[in-house]
């Protein structure tokens, strides 16, 4: 590809971009570690984590290709992508876009299971759904179940923590794969009827219960800083979101997290770009994005859904007597290499 979009933003190289080959050398597959192995193994570096989200398999195809060691699947992400709320969302509806996500990367998928979506023979089936689905773990959260639309405006309700461990407790038995990794999420610090030092307690039991971290629903450094005093332990793995909260990483993990997700960044960025661009089409009459900056786009979405690769089993097979072609001649169409030539 050159220096272009890669050499402006990109940090990783040398990534996969066809994960379809995988399917190619069957013999293989069955030697790789698990998801959940590669997302243990990964958190044993000690490093922390950056978990972006991905609420499709091209974007967890780009976050892949930038570096980025592991992603997620946010529930109100996904849900938002469907055009619902987070409360109407599905189990399967959940399961299939976080399967599409983890079938076009390498790295580990951890998605959201919101509530396990209902009493222990239901969390049973979305663990085992979501371990079917190729994800590397799931968060399940203490809040009532149904969930409610009015959590997304700061009116949240937890049920009691004998519910949660339960829900826990069956979520922990219905895994095949033990390495698949299973995190409890808290929300009581937040709720009408929880506190910071409830959350505490809840991450005490989670721990004693045996699930493999706890994701704490802080927002901002204050929160933060309730939790911790509340909860100062540090032999738990703990993951936090960032929600625009300007805490750099290296400040979240001096509170203890490891794991820093970014639930909610990819879609709002996505969607501000898509805003901006059809705003001033609609007040101009013109697409006002940079054809040289637009190309290099466009060369990295190519990239990354593998049409490089396709276009040389193509020379070699159904194209091989134009496989001298040089490519599109038509002016701002052409690839930068062409262009050099």
């Amino acid at each position: 590809m050159g220096a272009g979009l890669h050499g402006r933003i990109w940090t990783g190289a040398g990534l996969p971009t066809f994960r379809q080959s995988e399917f190619w050398k069957g013999e293989h597959i069955s030697m790789a570690p698990s998801p959940g192995r590669k997302f243990r193994d990964l958190i044993a570096t000690g490093e922390t984590i950056l978990v972006p989200g991905a609420h499709d398999p091209l974007m967890g195809r780009i976050l892949q290709r930038m570096g980025f060691k592991a992603v997620s699947v946010a529930g109100w992400m996904t849900a938002a992508h469907l055009v619902t709320a987070e409360p109407l969302l599905t189990m399967t509806e959940q399961v299939e876009v976080a399967h599409r996500v983890a079938n076009a990367v390498d790295i580990p998928v951890r998605a959201d299971a919101c509530t396990g979506y209902g009493d222990p023979i239901h969390v049973m089936r979305t663990v085992q759904e979501f371990e079917r689905a190729g994800v590397a773990g799931i968060h399940i959260e203490d809040q009532v179940f149904p969930k409610r639309a009015s959590y997304h405006r700061g009116l949240e309700h937890v049920v009691e923590l004998d519910e949660f461990l339960r829900r826990l407790e069956y979520a922990l038995k219905a895994r095949r794969d033990k390495d698949f990794m299973i995190f409890a999420r808290t929300d009581a610090g937040n709720a009408v009827n929880g506190s910071w030092e409830e959350a505490a307690r809840r991450a005490r039991a989670v721990k004693a219960l045996g699930v493999d971290g706890l994701v704490a629903m802080t927002r901002n450094k204050d929160t933060i800083e309730r939790f911790r005093q509340a909860y100062p332990d540090n032999d738990f793995l703990l993951s936090t979101g960032t929600y625009f909260n300007g805490l750099h990483p290296t400040e979240l993990r001096k509170y203890g997290f490891q794991l820093i997700s970014y639930p909610l960044a990819t879609i709002i960025a996505s969607t501000a770009g898509v805003i901006k661009m059809w705003r001033g089409v609609k007040e101009t009459g013109i697409a006002t994005l940079d054809p040289e900056w637009a190309r290099e786009v466009r060369e990295e979405i190519e990239a990354a859904i593998g049409l490089p690769e396709f276009w040389e089993i193509e020379k070699e097979t159904v194209e091989a007597m134009h496989k001298d072609y040089a490519g599109r001649t038509n002016p701002g169409y052409e690839s930068s290499d062409q262009k050099k030539t």
